[in-house]
C-alpha cells in the first residue's frame, strides 16, 4: 500500500472513530495526555501492520478498539501504581461489533429487493429521472439535458417516483401510511404528459 492508499485508509477507516475511540479511552484514564498517548500508540501500532495483516482484517472498527484496548492496558502496566479497579474493568469490557446479524443482513436485503422492485414497476421517464438522481445524483439541468425535457419536469418525475416508492413499500410492507397530498404545480396535467 502505497502513502497515499495508507492516507486514504486511515481516512475512511481509522480516524472516523477518533471521538468514539476517545470517548472509550477515557473510562480507563482521567488525564488526556494518556488519552492523547495511547491514541497516537493505537495509530502508530495500526499504521505498522503489514499488508498480509491488514488485508486478514475484515473489522477495522473492532480492531481498533481491541488495539486500543491492548495498548491501554500496556500503558497501565508499565506505571508503578495501578488501581486494581482499572485493570478489572479493562478485562470486562467488550469491543463494540458493529457487523450486522443475520437477521439484520436478510432484512436488508429483503428492503432492497423491495425497492428495487418498486422502482423498476415506476413508469419509464420516471424511473429513469428517479435513477439519474437519487442513485447517480446528477443535477437536475445534466438529467433534463439527457432526457429532453425541461427540468421542472425533472423535479416533477422525481418527486412523483419518491411518493410513489414510499406508497408501494408501505404498502407491501403491510403498514398503514396516510399519503401526502400531492403537490402538482398549478395548470400540470399529470406525469404522463410530457413523456
Amino acid at each position: 500500500m502505497n502513502s497515499i492508499e495508507r492516507n486514504a485508509w486511515l481516512a475512511k477507516e481509522i480516524l472516523v472513530h477518533e471521538r468514539a475511540l476517545r470517548g472509550y479511552l477515557s473510562r480507563f484514564f482521567k488525564n488526556v495526555a494518556d488519552i492523547e498517548d495511547v491514541v497516537q500508540e493505537t495509530y502508530a501500532r495500526l499504521l505498522s501492520l503489514n499488508d498480509a495483516a491488514s488485508s486478514a482484517v475484515r473489522n477495522w472498527h473492532a480492531f481498533l478498539f481491541t488495539s486500543a484496548r491492548n495498548a491501554a492496558v500496556d500503558r497501565i502496566r508499565k506505571t508503578r501504581v495501578v488501581s486494581i479497579d482499572t485493570l478489572a474493568e479493562m478485562g470486562s469490557e467488550a469491543v463494540l461489533d458493529q457487523t450486522p446479524s443475520a437477521v439484520d443482513t436478510i432484512n436488508a436485503r429483503q428492503e432492497l429487493a423491495l425497492l428495487l422492485e418498486t422502482v423498476a414497476s415506476l413508469p419509464d421517464r420516471c424511473r429513469e429521472a428517479l435513477t439519474l438522481r437519487k442513485l447517480y445524483g446528477l443535477p437536475q439541468r445534466e438529467i433534463a439535458q439527457r432526457l429532453g425535457i425541461a427540468e421542472s419536469t425533472v423535479e416533477k418525475h422525481v418527486a412523483y417516483g419518491v411518493r410513489l416508492c414510499a406508497e408501494r413499500m408501505f404498502a407491501r410492507r403491510g403498514e398503514k401510511r396516510k399519503p401526502d397530498p400531492p403537490k402538482v404545480a398549478p395548470g400540470w396535467k399529470g406525469i404522463s404528459d410530457e413523456q
